[in-house]
């Protein structure tokens, strides 16, 4: 079989709340996600045993796509064995889900190249193995609310249309770091408060109107001055401004001026219909 070409794409939080902390030290959340035309390539073909290769980053057996491999294998009792090439093009650490976004495109692809015919719903149970933004990337629609750990699902057919800006201000923020930082320095939005938030947002959107919030921004800002320089930079130049996921991305919608961060950061601009 000749080699597949798939697409992997990023996504960004439009609003996302963190509402308390479960027994293991999970984070319970709810967010809503949606996917953004910014893409990972991923070249993948049948091999005599598992090879993942990530063009400019070292590739480990704690890789995302290596896992949802053996997740895969180990669901369905049989040895998966892929070839895969990642061609970069979403920012590691950035709040983006460039690895989550890998896993699941593999996911999809095994379960068509070796004919295991798995429904979504278990494809998504190997998925949330993986990682908490897998199954959300499984799903076919662009946007869904995510509740508790972030894939108890509800996908949503929703399209924020306009002018759309992406700053990636080159520092990495791990997601542990950023839940330590919020235990420590952070304030729990309420489930009930969360629930309203996240409806009157999906509400607003739909009139075409956006204003987002994101929890994580009352601890990474203050302590990362190049994510809090890049959110201030957008909101001065006219854009609705927020930070994805634990960041460091930070995007903007509804247009104005491009930002003079286009000389020093990373910089997609794009307009959505």
């Amino acid at each position: 079989m000749s080699m597949l070409r798939v697409l992997a794409p990023a996504k960004v939080n439009l609003g996302l709340w963190i509402t308390g902390v479960e027994n293991d030290g999970y984070h319970r959340i709810i967010t809503l996600f949606y996917k953004i035309p910014l893409y990972d390539e991923i070249l993948v073909e049948p091999w005599s045993s598992s090879l993942v290769r990530c063009e400019g980053l070292k590739s480990t057996s704690d890789n995302t796509v290596f896992k949802a491999l053996k997740y895969l294998g180990d669901h369905v009792g049989r040895n998966l064995c892929l070839k895969i090439t990642i061609r970069k093009r979403i920012p590691v650490g950035a709040g983006l889900g460039g690895g989550s976004s890998d896993a699941a495109a593999v996911l999809r692809v095994a379960n068509r190249l070796f004919n295991l015919n798995l429904p979504l719903h278990e494809l998504i149970e190997v998925g949330a193995k993986v990682g908490a933004d897998v199954p959300f990337f499984l799903l076919p629609t662009r946007a869904a609310i995510g509740r508790g750990r972030g894939y108890d699902l509800e996908p949503l057919d929703l399209r924020l249309p306009g002018e759309w800006i992406l700053v990636f201000p080159g520092v990495s923020v791990s997601t542990r770091r950023a839940y330590e930082t919020f235990d420590r320095e952070g304030t729990f939005t309420p489930p009930d408060e969360a629930e309203r938030k996240v409806r009157r947002l999906v509400e607003a959107i739909r009139r075409g109107e956006f204003e987002g919030e994101n929890d994580f921004e009352q601890v990474i800002l203050p302590n990362f001055p190049l994510v809090r320089e890049a959110k201030e930079e957008l909101a001065r130049r006219g854009w609705r401004a927020l930070m994805s996921g634990s960041g460091s991305t930070v995007f903007g919608v509804g247009g104005g001026e491009l930002p003079l961060l286009r000389r020093r950061f990373k910089v997609w601009h794009w307009h959505e219909t």
